[in-house]
């Protein structure tokens, strides 16, 4: 049996035993690309990669003509929230519209593994459960569920923008004691990763200010959340929250910090010289045409930590930012930053997967990973915001998504 890329078929769910012939094939993000190739998938596995002359489709497999895409790994974004209205209730909407919104934030931007970095942690759960069980299909979830917060450090946009119900819900630790009870509280619950607002914009007296977590209560978190065996996300705000984050020894920073200059030498180095990983967010701080003039520092916090070899994790802060189309942005973004399409590739791919510790099944095109792929329209190569035009997305093998009418 043969089909079309465009095609729609009832049985993309069910398949167990196909391949995508055709396309250029990145393998990795710095393997020489594998034009005219096939990927032949078993059961949600890749069993084969090569040029269509060297693999052969076996008698009984479906075949998915993607001649003139690029076939790359499926993506992550290790920045997202599960937080606006519609995802309440999770446990008991209908799979119909799980499905849809998983598709409209997610899966058509070719996303198969996110982390959400705060969310109300039963109800992400939920959610991720019903991916897990197959009723759902969606990407693989982490969550980092209730971050901590300062004490009395609940963000303004938090308060506007979160149900005050679950804004009590949130952890503001006064002492460490109550830092190590909330990241065990998170982690009894399902959490996957702990996240810390290291440095808060708060309102005071009609104004917004800054509020810093202290810094005996980000270290007794930061080791109880390693004890348990979970990486460390935090929210930086201003370089007073990077210098929390390297104290701390905390692992993801999850944005660039909203200043007016860059990172310093120095600052790179010992991030660096930590293993901190950066997710930029450069969307969050940008208008139209890039960044504001108060926030003209994050392209070169960016460029001075990838060309210093730091590792970046690309992630968009979407859920928080409600309009997706934006996501594709970040693309542009991180090009204007010095990044080629090979390392923003890398930070969809290979660098997530390995600082996530997922790196021996997810992130790469390779015999025994899993299937989790994206089929490009065009070669980013040419244009680095071919990134953002999904033909179709797979999950462990599953087409979770397919563009309609190409």
């Amino acid at each position: 049996m043969s089909s079309s890329l465009c095609a729609q078929e009832k049985s993309d769910t069910a398949r167990q035993h196909f391949a995508l012939v055709g396309g250029r094939i990145y393998p990795d993000p710095f393997s020489k690309p594998i034009s005219d190739g096939t990927v032949l998938i078993e059961n949600g596995k890749i069993t084969a990669v090569g040029t269509k002359n060297r693999v052969h489709v076996p008698p009984g497999f479906d075949t998915v003509d993607c001649t003139g895409k690029t076939i790359v790994a499926g993506f992550w974004n290790s920045h997202v929230h599960f937080t606006e209205p519609k995802w309440e209730g999770a446990a008991s909407l209908p799979a119909t519209q799980l499905n849809a919104q998983l598709q409209q934030m997610l899966t058509r931007y070719g996303f198969t593994s996110v982390v959400d970095t705060g969310s109300d942690l039963p109800n992400t759960v939920a959610i991720r459960k019903r991916i897990q069980s197959g009723e759902v299909m969606g990407p693989r979830i982490l969550t980092a569920g209730f971050p901590l917060y300062p004490h009395d450090g609940i963000p303004y946009y938090v308060t506007e923008s979160v149900p005050s119900a679950l804004v009590k819900q949130l952890p503001q630790p006064a002492t460490p004691e109550e830092a190590v009870r909330a990241v065990d509280e998170d982690v009894a619950q399902g959490a996957d990763i702990i996240k810390l607002f290291v440095v808060s914009i708060v309102t005071r007296d009609g104004k917004h200010t800054t509020l810093p977590m202290s810094l005996p209560i980000v270290q007794a978190a930061t080791a109880e959340a390693h004890r348990k065996g979970k990486l460390v996300f935090a929210h930086p705000s201003t370089n007073e929250g990077v210098e929390l984050v390297l104290q701390g020894k905390v692992d993801v920073l999850a944005h660039t910090t909203e200043e007016a200059v860059g990172w310093t030498p120095a600052i790179v180095n010992r991030l660096k010289a930590a293993n901190v990983s950066l997710i930029p967010t450069l969307t969050l701080f940008s208008g139209e045409d890039g960044p504001d003039t108060n926030h003209q520092g994050i392209l070169q916090e960016v460029k001075s930590y990838s060309d210093a070899g730091g590792q970046i994790l690309f992630g968009t802060d979407i859920g928080f930012i409600t309009d997706y189309r934006l996501l594709t942005r970040e693309y542009e973004l991180l090009g204007r930053a010095g990044l080629n399409y090979r390392q923003v590739l890398a930070t969809l791919t290979t660098a997530p997967a390995k600082r996530l510790g997922f790196a021996a099944t997810a992130g790469r095109i390779a015999t025994g990973q899993d299937a989790d792929l994206a089929v490009l329209d065009s070669d980013p190569a040419d244009d680095i915001t071919a990134f953002s035009r999904i033909k179709m997305t797979l999950r462990r093998g599953q087409i979770i998504y397919r563009a309609e009418g190409q």
